[in-house]
């Protein structure tokens, strides 16, 4: 297959991963980013996961992400930029609903302003948003979903995503009315959950949809990676999180993964403020002096990265080793699982035209793990980019195998 479509969603592993996550996301040699998750809350203003980003028509990081610089330097690298609004158990549709409900929102409108502002702080860095991803599932409305697309248009953007976990008339009736609208391949991508709610899922539901309305859309079905406890699981340590006593980083170590230090109450206290993009932290029991500083009591210092883990009394240290499994697919979760599924969806009917990853944060989370026969080889990028080639390899050996004649094929031509 030429120009196969590799994406991964990720949220607050890039968002507060620093540079390391941009490295891993070009490590990983995906073409395209996609942000996950945005919400719109009641006032219109967005929040990405936790964080408020844009308010009162107005860009600004309520805690430090540093996104269209980074993203910026992504796009420079041709890799596209993608924002999502909405999750499951949310209520962002719901709350976009009471913003076009009346027709297409113009400036003015909070619901606009805020997308405006996002798109243009964006632009403002030297990059910009390829399309913003709708993932509703909290509204199903189709007057909804098409005025929120017509104005997300008039601002600018150049085209949406959907990514349904079934499919519905709904969200076909939406993809007909903003392909009529707004012209062939304003809907310019289906993101088809194939895992958790939309397992067992069949691609070719939707592209027997695609080829309806618009054949210029590309179908581009997901799976989940595999999945870690992360660091806090009902009311405790996630079962993933292994303590290594009497430890802290080596002070003449590569400290290059070092993404933040706080003050904790405790080792408990530090692992409930995760952000994303930690794979290991260590905690000051006692003051210690190392070559990049004096640590106080309390202190924690969070990593992304791998561990050099040096003999320190004073400390203790905390890392995401253990096993990850399959939460979200049916046939495994590995990249060599993903690697068949992709390769059995390819060549049929109605073509694939390559697939997604969900999530960077589940890489970050299992880069320590030694699962899948230690795929990671304890680097993200390396984790990334294994994912990555499980979709291009899978749906390369599908393509190929299905244009190889069937041995009637065979026999027919060496009879003539």
């Amino acid at each position: 297959m030429i120009n196969t479509q590799t994406r991964i969603y990720a949220g607050g592993a890039f968002a507060f991963g620093q540079n390391g996550a941009v490295e891993a996301i070009q490590t990983g040699e995906y073409s395209t980013l996609v942000l996950w998750s945005v919400h719109v809350n009641t006032d219109g203003n967005l929040i990405f996961n936790n964080t408020p980003f844009v308010t009162n028509g107005t860009y600004s990081e309520s805690q430090p992400m540093n996104l269209p610089t980074r993203l910026a330097q992504l796009r420079s690298k041709g890799i596209g930029i993608i924002f999502s609004v909405g999750a499951g158990g949310t209520n962002d549709f719901q709350n976009i609903s009471k913003f076009v409900q009346n027709g297409v929102p113009g400036p003015g409108n909070p619901l606009y302003d805020n997308f405006n502002a996002l798109k243009q702080a964006m632009v403002a860095a030297g990059g910009d948003i390829d399309a913003i991803d709708f993932d509703n599932e909290d509204y199903m409305n189709t007057t909804t979903m098409v005025n929120f697309g017509l104005m997300l248009g008039n601002i600018g953007y150049s085209s949406v995503t959907f990514c349904p976990y079934y499919a519905s008339e709904i969200w076909s009736d939406t993809f007909q009315d903003l392909i009529n609208q707004r012209g062939n391949n304003f809907v310019s991508a289906i993101h088809l959950q194939c895992y958790s709610g939309g397992a067992g899922m069949d691609p070719q539901t939707w592209g027997a949809i695609i080829k309806r309305i618009n054949h210029g859309t590309l179908l581009i079905p997901g799976l989940g990676a595999m999945q870690s406890s992360g660091w806090w699981q009902n009311n405790a340590p996630g079962s993933n999180v292994v303590t290594k006593q009497s430890v802290a980083m080596y002070g003449n170590g590569d400290w290059s993964g070092m993404l933040r230090q706080g003050t904790y109450d405790s080792p408990d206290a530090a692992m409930q403020s995760m952000l994303g993009g930690e794979t290991f932290f260590f905690y000051c029991n006692q003051t210690i002096a190392l070559p990049t500083g004096t640590f106080q009591p309390n202190t924690a210092v969070f990593f992304g990265g791998a561990p050099w883990w040096g003999s320190a009394p004073q400390c203790t240290g905390y890392e995401l080793s253990g096993q990850c499994t399959n939460t979200y697919n049916e046939g495994g979760a590995c990249p060599s699982d993903l690697q068949n599924q992709f390769e059995a969806w390819s060549g049929q009917k109605y073509p694939v035209d390559g697939g997604f990853i969900w999530l960077y944060d589940s890489l970050v989370n299992c880069t320590l793990s030694t699962c899948c026969n230690g795929v990671s080889e304890n680097n993200t990028g390396a984790l990334a980019l294994a994912y990555r080639n499980a979709i291009y390899n899978g749906l390369n050996a599908g393509a190929e195998n299905a244009s190889k004649p069937t041995g009637a094929q065979r026999k027919s031509e060496k009879i003539s």
